[in-house]
């Protein structure tokens, strides 16, 4: 293979979650402006995606040989975990061409601050060693301000375009029978309390109340990735079993990898009770549909979404009131194209890119 312009290394679809729809959009936006950019996936699986370089299963050793040699004059990373930081910063030390970091979330706060020797350390110095670090939000900016590296704020929407993955007939046909609420998760991750991070615990519990009286409403619980343990599957079943009527319980559905991004057109307001969170980009989705959001105060939130603190009650009050309004919200304002701002931050690193003609892929 030629030199790239552009390597990117992070989460792929499937499954359909807000990180991996971000790094598919942007391969496939950067292609279209003549990049030449592939993906090596944080996960694997067959795919006949012609911009995929290959598959890391998280595996470090697999880093560690993809990456030490890879042929391109940017090499930007997403970061997933911290074992795939390590591997991959470690891997990168070989590397020629110029290294950029996007961080989503906020899972690196713990590791920056550890009080284990050498993790925080070991944490600086992986990150330090990028030529850039990008934050999608402020509140990320602000815990890697001092890491080293430059830092720039740029969220992680990247609108959809062209042919776009469809909803099952079984999940379009629930949501065309009903008003819907709609919550996502990219899986069943537990809090140290045993919660779900992603709060489905409020939104079951609202649903419950509220849907004795409303018959025509509905739930969608939307999982990126379906439950992958027995201990994951009987912590669904026991959220779904938290639900006495079996009327109500029977007006959820729960969708394991199917897109988030179709469901919107059917959606009459958006859950997002994290009890942590980034710059969302399913908020981001729902606010460019449309589509009513109620999201917790633990982030920072895009203009016209309404927080709220954890108080279930305050939760289905803001729903029946949002309902009751019964109107769409206005469109995302846009604030500048985060496609362009990378690759200015490219070509901030030295980089004339995309200046061959490259084929595009059938």
């Amino acid at each position: 293979m030629t030199e790239l312009d552009v390597l990117l290394v992070g989460p792929y679809p499937p499954p359909y979650g807000g990180v991996s729809a971000h790094v598919e959009r942007l391969a496939q936006a950067l292609w279209a402006r003549g990049l030449n950019v592939r993906v090596m996936n944080h996960f694997g699986g067959p795919s006949r995606d012609p911009l995929l370089a290959g598959d890391l299963r998280r595996n470090p050793l697999r880093y560690w040989r993809a990456l030490r040699v890879v042929d391109a004059r940017v090499v930007h990373y997403h970061h997933s975990r911290w074992s795939t930081l390590m591997a991959t910063a470690f891997a990168l030390r070989h590397c020629t061409g110029s290294t950029v970091a996007t961080v989503h979330g906020r899972s690196l706060e713990p590791y920056l601050r550890s009080p284990v020797p050498g993790i925080a350390r070991l944490t600086r110095l992986a990150l330090g060693g990028f030529d850039v670090l990008i934050a999608v939000s402020v509140e990320i900016e602000q815990s890697l301000r001092d890491v080293g590296p430059p830092v720039d704020v740029i969220p992680a929407y990247i609108p959809a375009e062209g042919h776009q993955a469809a909803l099952s007939p079984e999940t379009e046909a629930f949501l065309r029978d009903g008003t819907n609420l709609l919550v996502s998760a990219y899986r069943l991750t537990l809090d140290g309390q045993g919660r779900t991070i992603y709060g489905l615990e409020t939104a079951i519990e609202c649903f419950a109340q509220l849907a004795v009286d409303r018959p025509e409403l509905r739930l969608a619980i939307f999982l990126a990735s379906p439950p992958r343990s027995r201990r994951e599957s009987d912590q669904l079943q026991s959220l779904l079993e938290t639900i006495r009527d079996a009327d109500v319980r029977r007006r959820i559905r729960v969708v394991s990898g199917e897109p988030l991004t179709p469901a919107l057109a059917f959606a009459a307001v958006y859950l997002r009770p994290t009890l942590t969170d980034g710059d969302a980009v399913s908020v981001r989705e729902a606010i460019a549909a449309e589509v009513p959001v109620l999201a917790s105060d633990v982030a920072v939130r895009p203009a016209g979404v309404r927080t709220l603190g954890p108080e279930v009650s305050e939760w289905s009050e803001a729903i029946l009131e949002t309902l009751a309004q019964g109107e769409r919200v206005s469109g995302l304002v846009a604030t500048g194209d985060p496609v362009d701002e990378l690759i200015s931050i490219y070509g901030r690193l030295g980089h004339s890119l995309g200046e061959a003609t490259v084929p595009v892929p059938a």
